[in-house]
Parts: structure tokens; sequence; C-alpha cells
């Protein structure tokens, strides 16, 4: 039953789920068209971010590193299977198909420029035609703000055995002086396990974390379906928390990336393996001591819970040390942020809530429960179709003016949203 058939159906299946429920339904637009009028919309306009702190710009950028890594993907794969202009600009080097599917394995050998992705998909735009992960709106919005940047790199993206194991990017981003990574949200059969193995596993406490006081008597437990993904706890898994970790750190060491901002995000999966990354990074005494006085930023999109009420106290520690920030981002309508895997999982952070009009609400931790969440008329359909990351775009273009001068210290400090937390 595991054939080579029933394998390439399942991931056939597993496509047209997550296009035609999480992605709008395409418009007439041709992807030259499209690109041609958002481009002349931008002319004029800078890039949508300033220098990290300021939440709405930060939230904007990681829109685009969550978008990046579910596209980047696509893209790789489409020039491992397709002889595509300028595939050296992506990675991408000539040879047969089992040499190609070997490079496409391996990741990214050099660092790969903004710039570069924006010329690779200039050049063969006829050939994306349809595709659409490739033509939505906030794919080109991303290609085009991020072809603003100078100095900007996609420095390592590994989908090796993706499926078996998530995928992930890292970008720095020089002119900002951040490095980003993120992770990539459900695409393959694979992630679907993951996210369904919701009992709980036991987290280690850090040698920081007891030093900050956490009672080491109580046990931090999370999803065990995330921690595996992340943590290699499965033999078949890689631990690429190590690999991420090791990654960060070179960067730092190297003497290009001093005194840069972290920022981790993620979109679904992503979301909540971002979650779990940035925890354990803060708990980390050798990125503390790179970032300096400044906290590791976490901004998830559409995370679903991640652990139970013990990991909530660890995670708050963290925040009240300084070392760690998390707006997590949620759509009204949204199922996934609101399903409770196990009775005593608790969200983390600062919940930035976005709704269908114009409105938004900031609260700590963010309780809202699945009926408050449920639509009445065909309920599953009208809920994941908002919890897309293009929907999730929409909804925040129409409060970015709201909140575009609040930065994240003045959130965590404002003691109208905070006071659970202050208390």
């Amino acid at each position: 039953i595991f054939s080579s058939e029933f394998t390439k159906l399942l991931k056939t299946t597993n496509y047209f789920l997550v296009t035609m429920v999480f992605c709008k339904t395409p418009a007439k637009e041709t992807i030259m068209e499209k690109f041609e009028r958002i481009k002349e919309e931008r002319a004029h306009k800078p890039p949508l971010w300033e220098p990290s702190g300021n939440m709405c710009s930060d939230i904007r950028a990681m829109l685009y590193g969550s978008e990046l890594v579910y596209a980047f993907a696509v893209l790789r794969e489409l020039a491992r299977e397709n002889d595509m202009e300028k595939e050296y600009l992506i990675g991408i080097a000539p040879g047969n198909a089992e040499e190609r599917q070997k490079i496409l394995s391996e990741g990214i050998k050099d660092k790969i420029r903004t710039k570069d992705i924006v010329d690779f998909v200039q050049s063969n735009l006829k050939r994306l035609e349809g595709v659409s992960r490739i033509c939505s709106d906030l794919f080109v919005e991303t290609l085009l703000d991020l072809g603003k940047m100078e100095n900007a790199y996609i420095v390592k993206f590994d989908a090796h055995r993706a499926g078996s194991t998530f995928v992930y990017g890292i970008y720095v981003n020089h002119d900002l002086k951040r490095i980003s990574l993120s992770f990539r949200g459900t695409a393959e059969m694979g992630d679907w396990g993951a996210n369904l193995k919701y009992f709980k596993e036991p987290l280690n406490p850090s040698d920081s974390l007891l030093e900050l006081g956490f009672d080491e008597k109580k046990k931090i437990r999370v999803h065990g379906g995330f921690k595996e993904y992340l943590m290699g706890s499965h033999p078949s898994h890689d631990c690429k928390y190590k690999d991420i970790k090791g990654e960060l750190v070179e960067l730092y060491t190297s003497g290009e990336c001093n005194g840069y901002d972290l920022i981790v995000t993620g979109h679904s999966l992503g979301g909540a393996l971002s979650t779990l990354m940035s925890f354990q990074l803060a708990s980390s005494g050798t990125i503390s001591k790179h970032l300096g006085n400044k906290p590791l930023v976490n901004i998830s999109f559409a995370s679903p819970y991640v652990g139970g009420e013990v990991f909530g106290e660890a995670f708050k520690m963290l925040e009240k040390a300084g070392k760690l920030q998390h707006i997590r981002v949620s759509n009204e309508n949204d199922i996934v942020p609101v399903l409770v895997a196990m009775p005593d999982f608790r969200h983390v952070g600062i919940n930035l809530h976005l709704d269908d009009a114009k409105d938004y609400a900031l609260e700590y931790q963010g309780k809202r429960s699945l009926w408050w969440q449920w639509t009445p008329f065909f309920p599953w359909l009208a809920n994941l179709s908002n919890h897309g990351l293009e929907e999730y775009d929409t909804r925040f273009k129409k409060v970015k003016t709201a909140i575009r001068h609040m930065t994240i210290n003045d959130v965590y400090g404002n003691s109208s949203i905070t006071k659970d937390f202050i208390e």
C-alpha cells in the first residue's frame, strides 16, 4: 500500500486540500499582470518595515518570512523538475534528475540574495502561471519588498527529508541588522502526523531557567508531535534543534552579525515550532550572551497550542526576565489556534487577534474558546479558509494603521494588556 504511486497520490491529495482550503480562489488576473500591478503600486513606497522593535513592521516582515519559506520550497521543487531560466540564482545546478534531487535534499550551499530570487521569478513568470503559492498577492509583495533590500540573504534552507521532518529557512538582513528563522507550516502528509501526536511529552528545564528560579520539581510538558519534530526524540528523526542552534551561533561568532536582533516566526505548524524553538533558544545561555540585553522575539501566525500550564509558567518567567517576547497573531473564526489537544494546554505570549472588519484585540495569552470561534454555517470550511497566511495578511493590512506606532516593548509595558503577566 505504501508504493511510490500511493505516496504520489497522498501528496497530490494533500496539495489539493492545502490549496483549496488555505489559499484564496485564484483571480482571473495572470501572474504577469499581477506582478506588474503590484510592482507599480509599490514602486514609490519604501519597504514596509523599520528597525526591529516596531510591532507593525516586525509583523509585516515575519509575514514575508513565513510566506517565503513556503514559496521557496515550491520554487526549488519546480526548478528540479523542469528546466527553468537562471536556476543557479536559487541554488539549482545543471545535472540529471538524481543529481538535482541530491542538490535539493542538501539545501543551499551558498547564501542566496533575495534580489536574485526576484530575478529568478521574473525570468520565469510564464512558467509559473497557475502555481497557486507563487500567484498570490502576498508572495508577489514579499518578493518586491525584499527585492528593495540590498543586503538581505537566505543563508540556510533545509528541506531535507521534508514530510518526515519540518522545513525551515534562516535569513540575514544586514540592512536591518536582523537574523530571522522561519518554519514552514503543514505542507506534506508527514506534517499532519506531527500535528496529531498531541499527547504531552516532558521537556527538561535549562540551567538558565533554573537560575531564574524555576522549580525543578515541576514538569514542563509540551505537545509530543511538535517536540518530536524539533528535538528528534524519535529514533527516525534528526535533532534539527541542535543544528539550527549551531547555525545561529555560527552566524553570531562569524563577526558578520554582531549585535543583530533575532526573530523567530512561522505559520500554523510552523508557528507552533517557532514558539517551542524560541522557548528553547531564550533558555540558552549561549544565545542570550549574543543577544546581550535584547530579548529574542517570536512572532507566530495561526499557531495551535504548544504546551501545558507549567510550560506557560516557564515561558512567562523568561518574558519577565526580558529574555523573550512573543506576539501570537490569530484570526477570528480560525479554529486551529483554539483546538485544545489536552485539557490543561495554555497559549503563551501576547495575542494580537484580528477580526474580519478593521478591529483587533491585544491581550496577554488570549483565552478564546473553540465555541467562540465556531461559524454556524459550514463551520469547518469557513474556519479553515480563515487559517491561510494570505487571509492573515489581508486582515493585518486593515489594522496596520491603528498599530503602526506601537512597539513590542510598549505592548509588554502596557498594564491594561499584560495585567496577568505583571501579577
